[in-house]
């Protein structure tokens, strides 16, 4: 029953009627926009998973995308339910390919994904398929399993697809099929596409779709599965392990329309293979194993339109194969054995709408004109890659239609005038690679609308006549021939060619009637010829080229041959000899320019834009002799340039300057050492461009001082004025100085890397330049090389290495950071020898014979990381040699002669990484001692004469197996038998290694051994017993009364220290408090005493004391030698700072007058605490006289301090008052008062004015002027300077004092 048409209400007004067909299309139109603008307020709302992204496909269907590792794996757990139902209707699930592990869907996974019409599960390691995983889809149309899976099949249940009959399109393939199940396919009765491709499928049959042949031809077999007949079309089985196809293998589908069986293993086909399949249009069975086709093959398949059986071994295509295939189209049959014997006239016969024929690659020897004599509508014909000889007249004239023939890789060597006949259509003609010499000139007389052709790779030597006058040729490629001379008929006739390609032949000039023939033409290729000569003019008539190839030919000289080319844009004239070039041969509208690989030294000039500027846009010069490029070296226009493989040295500045179109620039394998940082600098790039990208790689730099902005080039990036450096981690440069390496990459080179050589440099700021001891002039020592860095902080190397130096240098300069002293003679490292290098941190003196080391031979170097002191003759270390190097990381002491190492050398390098004590005479050195340097990395022992005592060894071992990582000798460390001989001699012979030693072992060899090292240490303890007993007892009563004599001594040390002090000039027990260098530094002062009094006890100060202490000592009084009007508080600090001693002399006047002034107090307090911040222990350096009784309580607090620390207390008219003052100062200087060495810091002294008493010649006393002077020197040793004769600056920019200096006076310091 139909349904009943729903009835129409008639219009009860006829006007109205008319009207309301444009009433119902306005009304529907309102309508469709109203939803439309409902949809768009109230959008697609979709929430989904985490992993999923989702993607609309219209306003209620949504298509799902989910990237999972695994599903349900052991480390994974997937979830479908939380997939939205509503919405989506395709799902694609994609878990990730590079992991193996096994994959699992649970049962109902997708039931409730009712909407879903395509579902894609691909790369996920399925083992098996559920047969529920699919429940509830019952609107599936697309599915595609494909598990990628080599290791395990997918394991697919018969009823797998029974829930999907609605299903059309199913995608099987990547699954490691090898077997399917019985009536697998048979519910899909909607099924159209069929892919099992790329399985391991090894029969037909197991596809279920193969029908019993009833022919009576063979027996039916019983285990044949039933057919399911559906109405699939495409069936793809491609990339399995097929060996055959069966009698109606696939009979079932009927309506199979394509057929895919490439790449499987086929060897038989049989006769009714494709039996029933009548509506079969495409049938591939390429890249397989056929041998033969059976004649009847295609019999029931008279609607197949492509054919493809390429790539097989067919040797003989079977009589009738192809008889009755009228609506084929294409046959390939490339790449198979086919021979002329089995190609008749009857082979294509019918084929009447065939249109491509491939029979490339096979044995054709010979063409006979009948083959073709159905092949009217054929328009593409391919025969290359055959045995062809010739070709007979007539061959192609039945192709009326062909308009593509390839004849190439053949033998032919000749044409018949009349073997093209009939080809009027022919457009495209390939005899290249074959044996021509010549053509006849009517061989293409027929041939009226050939476009292109094709004779390269033959043996021509000269053009073909046949060419002539074919006017619709476009192109000719006559390359990789003979050819040696273009003659002037060669191209006649030829109005419309525009290619022309003679590559390859052996051309050696050109004159200006070469292409005078050809106007037309705009593209030429003439490269890998000999051309050397080219006429001028040679190119004017070819007003329209546009491209040209003279590359790999033998030019010299191109002037006057494309300047008159407008519409030249590619230039290739590389691989010639070319000696120079300009810029002015070529037209102003060239972008491609190829010059590489010739002989220019030099490109553009200032004279070279004299035309105009150029719209040149690639420029190659790469492979040439260019030695500099700068900014006229390119046009501004340029936007990528080679210039790799050069001789360039030099680029100078700006050279990429006022360049915006700048992208790549190529500098690299370059002979570049230097390069300033503004050679690269660009016009700013806006932020809209990427940077230019420039390599640079593969010159010599050289990591001097000037090239260290190469580093962080691409740093720069914000300014967007400097390239980017693409190669930079492959860019290596010389290092100027370096122990190690010679080369090192830039991105790992240290600021310290960077130096420049220098003999002599000053600081800008520097004001004592002009003497040779100052700390802020740099000076290189004579027999030595130094760097410095561009900062001159961060390296300042000296090498003396091999410099037959016998001390140690005394110009290196302060601020060195690494010196090397290696391979010279110094014998011993004296104290102070590198004093003041506070910034050393590398110092070796390896190879240079020291035989010692001293407490202060490293004083100073705190920041020492690394020393060298192998390869000397160090016999041994006391403890405290190295103790100042506090940074020290790596020690080398190898290879010396060391027996003995103080147990504290170790202690106070704390920051130890490397030690090497190997190559020494080390006996029993506590070594696990060395476990108190937490950060030793790397330690060496071998070769040293260990002690073989059991309890030493016992303790070395267990030390070593806890340090095994650290000591990289272990293996080789053995302990040194000490052998006793006949008599008493003693030898040395090689003990156990330590690696193999063991409590056991030790005792048995002290056992059965004749002398072990505990044996003879035994014997001679017991000898040295016996033999020094008497003198041993003799030394402790010396001891004792010795003892008693001291005590007396210390009882009465200080009547005796002046007892003899006063009689022999001796000062017994005399120990200073202070170091040795503050030792030298009292003894530069200039004064032995700075005297302090009351003005009002000048009398006896000037009159008593002076008299008895000035013939012996240089006194400084204060109210004698010092102007009235000077500073009291700077008068005093210099005073004291200028003496050896401070005497004091205190009276009731002295407390009442100066000590109650604020500034002289002060002033005194702070001279003293200088003094008391000069060393460790407070300074014995006052001495306090009384001259009179004082009271205590006038006394204040400081004066009591100074009491205390004062060097001596005493009062005027004690008894021996002289003899006690003069032993509390220093000692004097035997009435010759020598100039002080200079030092470090500030020496404080006054001016000598000479006068003359009383008239009398010869007598001069001494008087202090009102001016002082502050000289400052370095640390270096050495005579100060001269006193000028004139008033002038001394000292720091920040002190200002003037000094005139007196003429010379005998006794000025008497």
């Amino acid at each position: 029953m139909r349904a009943s048409r729903p009835r129409v209400p008639r219009c009860a007004f006829p006007s109205a009627c008319a009207a309301a067909p444009d009433k119902m299309q306005l009304l529907l139109v309102l309508v469709s926009v109203a939803a439309a603008a409902l949809a768009a307020r109230d959008p697609l709302r979709y929430e989904a998973p985490d992993d999923c992204q989702w993607t609309p496909r219209t306003q209620d269907e949504v298509a799902l995308k989910c990237s999972l590792r695994t599903i349900n794996s052991e480390f994974d757990r997937t979830n479908f339910s939380v997939i939205p139902a509503e919405h989506t209707t395709s799902l694609d699930v994609r878990c990730d390919p590079e992991v193996d592990l096994k994959s699992t869907l649970p049962e109902d996974a997708f039931a409730h994904l009712v909407r879903l019409r395509e579902l894609l599960v691909v790369d996920c390691k399925l083992a098996t398929w559920p047969s529920s995983v699919l429940l509830g889809l019952a609107d599936l149309r697309n599915l595609t399993v494909r598990t990628g899976n080599l290791k395990w099949p997918l394991e697919l249940k018969a009823d797998a697809f029974r829930s999907i009959r609605q299903l059309e399109k199913l995608t099987l393939s990547e699954n490691n099929l090898w077997t399917l199940p019985e009536g697998l396919f048979c519910p899909l009765v909607n099924l159209v596409l069929l892919n099992v491709s790329h399985n391991s499928l090894q029969e037909v049959a197991e596809l279920g779709f193969q029908v019993q042949d009833s022919s009576g031809a063979s027996t039916p077999d019983p285990k044949a599965r039933a057919a399911c007949g559906l109405d699939v079309q495409v069936l793809d089985a491609s990339f399995n392990k097929l060996s055959e196809l069966p009698a109606k293998g696939i009979g079932a589908l009927r309506r199979l329309k394509e057929l895919r069986v490439t790449d499987n293993e086929i060897k038989s086909v049989a006769d009714r293979a494709l039996a029933g399949l009548k509506n079969l249009k495409v049938f591939d069975a390429s890249n397989n194993k056929l041998v033969a086709l059976p004649p009847g093959l295609f019999r029931d398949c008279v609607e197949i339109s492509e054919l493809k059986l390429q790539n097989n071994s067919l040797g003989v295509l079977a009589p009738g194969l192809l008889t009755g295939l009228t609506q084929l189209q294409s046959l390939d049959l490339s790449r198979n054995r086919l021979s002329s014997t089995w190609l008749d006239s009857d082979t294509f016969s019918g084929l009447i709408r065939l249109v491509l024929l491939d029979i490339s690659h096979n044995r054709i020897t010979t063409l006979n004109p009948d083959f073709f004599k159905d092949l009217y509508t054929l328009q593409i014909l391919n025969l290359e890659n055959n045995l062809l000889e010739t070709l007979p007249a007539d061959t192609f004239s039945p192709l009326r239609n062909l308009h593509t023939l390839v004849l190439s890789f053949n033998k032919l060597a000749n044409l018949d005038p009349y073997s093209f006949n009939g080809l009027y259509a022919l457009s495209l003609l390939s005899l290249d690679n074959n044996q021509f010499q010549t053509l006849h000139a009517d061989s293409l007389r027929n041939c009226t609308a050939l476009q292109d052709l094709n004779l390269n790779g033959n043996l021509l030597i000269h053009i073909p006549p046949a060419l002539q006058d074919m006017r619709l040729l476009r192109t000719v490629d006559l390359g990789e021939n003979a050819i040696e001379q273009l003659d002037k008929p060669a191209f006649k006739g030829m109005d419309n060619l525009y290619g022309l390609r003679l590559i390859g032949n052996q051309i050696s000039s050109l004159t200006r009637r070469s292409f005078t023939d050809l106007p037309a033409l705009q593209i030429l290729n003439l490269a890998r010829n000999k051309i050397s000569k080219i006429e001028p003019g040679t190119f004017d008539a070819n007003s329209n080229l546009q491209a040209v190839r003279l590359d790999a030919n033998l030019l010299t000289d191109v002037s006057n041959l494309f300047s008159k080319l407008p519409a030249l844009v590619w230039l290739n004239i590389s691989d010639n000899q070319l000696a120079r070039f300009d810029y002015s041969l070529v037209p102003q509208g060239l972008q491609w320019l190829d010059l590489h690989k010739n002989h220019i030294k030099e490109i553009g000039d200032s004279k070279s834009w004299s035309a105009g500027p150029l719209k040149l846009q690639t420029l190659d010069v790469s492979y040439n002799l260019l030695t500099r490029v700068g900014q006229h070296s390119m046009p501004d226009s340029v936007e990528l340039v080679f210039l790799n493989d050069n001789q360039i040295n030099t680029v100078d500045v700006h050279t990429f300057v006022n360049k915006p179109n700048l992208t790549r620039v190529d500098l690299y394998a370059n002979q570049i050492v230097n390069m300033d940082l503004n050679a690269l600098r660009l016009t700013p790039v806006s932020e809209e461009r990427p940077l230019p990208e420039f390599y640079i790689g593969g010159n010599p730099y050289q990591c001097d001082c000037t090239m260290e902005w190469l580093q962080r080039i691409n740093n720069l990036d914000h300014l967007r004025q400097h390239p980017k450096v693409m190669d930079l981690e492959s860019v290596y440069c010389r290092l100027p100085y370096a122990r190690d390496k010679s080369f090192i990459s830039m991105v790992d080179a240290e600021s310290s890397h960077f130096v420049c050589a220098y003999k002599t440099h000053c600081f800008a700021l520097c004001h004592c330049c002009d003497f040779d001891a100052c700390d802020c002039e740099m000076t290189c020592p004579n027999n030595c090389t130094c760097y410095h860095d561009q900062s001159w902080s961060a390296a300042n190397i000296v090498d003396c290495s091999s410099g037959n130096h016998v001390r140690i240098p005394g110009t290196i300069p302060m601020d060195a950071t690494e010196v090397y002293l290696d391979g010279n003679s110094f014998g011993e490292l004296t104290s102070h020898s590198f004093i003041g290098r506070k910034n050393l941190r590398v110092l070796y003196v390896n190879g240079s014979k020291i035989n010692a080391i001293f407490n202060h031979t490293f004083s100073g170097l705190r920041r020492l990381e690394i020393l060298h002191l192998e390869d000397n003759n160090l016999k041994e270390i006391k403890g405290f040699e190295l103790s100042c190097l506090v940074e020290l990381k790596e020690l080398y002491l190898q290879s010396n002669k060391l027996t003995y190492l103080d147990n504290r050398t170790f202690t106070e390098l704390k920051k130890l990484e490397v030690v090497r004590l190997d190559g020494n005479r080390l006996h029993n050195y506590p070594v696990w001692q060395l476990s108190d340097n937490n950060y030793l990395a790397r330690i060496t022992l071998a070769d040293n004469n260990w002690s073989c005592h059991c309890q030493y060894m016992r303790q070395f071992r267990t030390w070593l197996q806890l340090n095994l990582a650290k000591v990289s000798d272990a293996a080789r460390i053995s302990c040194v038998l000490r052998v006793k001989n006949e008599g008493v001699s003693v030898s040395k012979q090689l003990g156990p290694k330590l690696a193999d030693f063991n409590n056991t072992a030790c005792s048995s060899m002290l056992i059965g051994g004749e002398f072990l090292d505990s044996d003879f240490d035994q014997s001679v303890t017991i000898k040295a017993i016996r033999d020094y007993l008497p003198f041993a007892l003799a030394l402790l009563v010396a001891i004792t009364v010795a003892s008693c004599l001291i005590f007396l001594a210390a009882y009465h040390r200080r009547e005796l220290r002046l007892w003899m002090y006063s009689r022999c000039g001796v000062r017994l027990c005399y120990r200073p408090n202070t170091s040795s260098s503050a030792l030298e530094e009292d003894a530069s002062r200039l004064f032995d005493a700075y005297v302090a009094y009351s003005l009002k006890d000048e009398a006896w100060v000037t009159q008593m004391l002076a008299t008895g202490l000035e013939p012996q000592y240089r006194l400084c009084l204060h109210y004698r030698d010092f102007s009235a009007s000077n500073y009291v508080a700077d008068t005093i600090l210099e005073a004291v700072e200028a003496s050896r001693r401070t005497v004091l002399i205190l009276s009731p006047q002295f407390l009442t007058s100066e000590w109650a002034r604020f500034d002289y107090k002060s002033a005194m307090r702070e001279a003293l605490q200088r003094e008391a911040r000069r060393g460790k222990k407070p300074p014995r350096r006052l001495v306090v006289v009384f001259l009179t009784d004082v009271p205590s309580r006038d006394l204040d607090p400081d004066l009591r301090m100074y009491l205390n620390s004062a060097a001596l207390v005493l009062k005027y008219g004690d008894r021996r008052f002289w003899e006690k003052l003069r032993s509390a100062l220093p000692t004097p200087r035997n009435g010759k008062h020598d100039d002080p060495k200079p030092r470090n810091g500030t020496l404080c002294c006054c001016t000598a004015k000479q006068e003359t008493a009383g008239g009398a010649a010869g007598q001069r006393a001494l008087h202090m002027d009102t001016s002082r002077v502050v000289y400052e020197y370095s640390s270096m040793v050495g005579p100060p300077p001269p006193l000028p004769d004139t008033y002038e600056q001394i000292g720091p920019p920040s002190t200002y004092h003037t000094m005139r200096r007196e003429p010379p006076a005998r006794d000025l310091w008497a």
